[in-house]
């Protein structure tokens, strides 16, 4: 199933993972580099939610799909809620899908909607139907090894500036972060 995803907020970053506990884990006792470890440590956080399909913080995502399917996976993560379900049944009318034609499985990995009698969606719409939902991690409630992962990643790009390392160092992601993340990963079948 193709579909369109659109994700508005973002978690403040700070309250992941502070600057002082990034220079604390990297033993920097100075404030001259504060910008860096800040933008790596958006990148470490950013590489995260890429890598595990997750969100983190408190974020409103808007799911575009073409047509109504009886059970399709949200192939992104944690979904907290679904807000609603909005269909075209003309080129330019739209309805909301009552909550009785629908059911949620929201601890599952990947979260799932299924429809009871799904209507038909106009088939000259694309992005006919549009599945609002509040997901991600809240801040507070990040779990400790998607915290750590972050923490060892920006110890890595602070470590390993250069994109080329010559000698015997690698300068590859370690596996370790990637056993860390794996348990979180939200992966669809579909």
């Amino acid at each position: 199933m193709y579909y369109t995803l659109e994700i508005t907020g973002a978690a403040a970053e700070a309250s992941i993972v502070s600057t002082a506990d990034l220079k604390t884990f990297l033993r920097v006792d100075h404030s001259d580099e504060d910008t860096l470890i800040e933008a790596l440590r958006s990148a470490a956080i950013e590489y995260v939610q890429n890598y595990c399909n997750v969100q983190l913080g408190d974020v409103t995502a808007v799911m575009y799909l073409d047509e109504f399917r009886g059970t399709w996976e949200i192939p992104v993560g944690p979904v907290r809620s679904i807000t609603s379900i909005v269909y075209n049944n003309t080129p330019s009318t739209t309805l909301t899908l009552s909550t009785d034609n629908y059911y949620t499985d929201l601890k599952r990995k990947p979260a799932r909607i299924t429809t009871i009698s799904p209507p038909t969606v106009h088939p000259d719409t694309s992005n006919g139907v549009q599945v609002t939902m509040e997901l991600g991690y809240l801040e507070a409630e990040v779990p400790d090894g998607l915290i750590h992962a972050i923490k060892l990643l920006v110890a890595h790009f602070y470590e390993n500036r250069n994109i080329v390392v010559v000698g015997t160092i690698t300068a590859e992601v370690p596996n370790l972060i990637h056993s860390l993340l794996n348990p979180y990963r939200v992966i669809s079948d579909r």
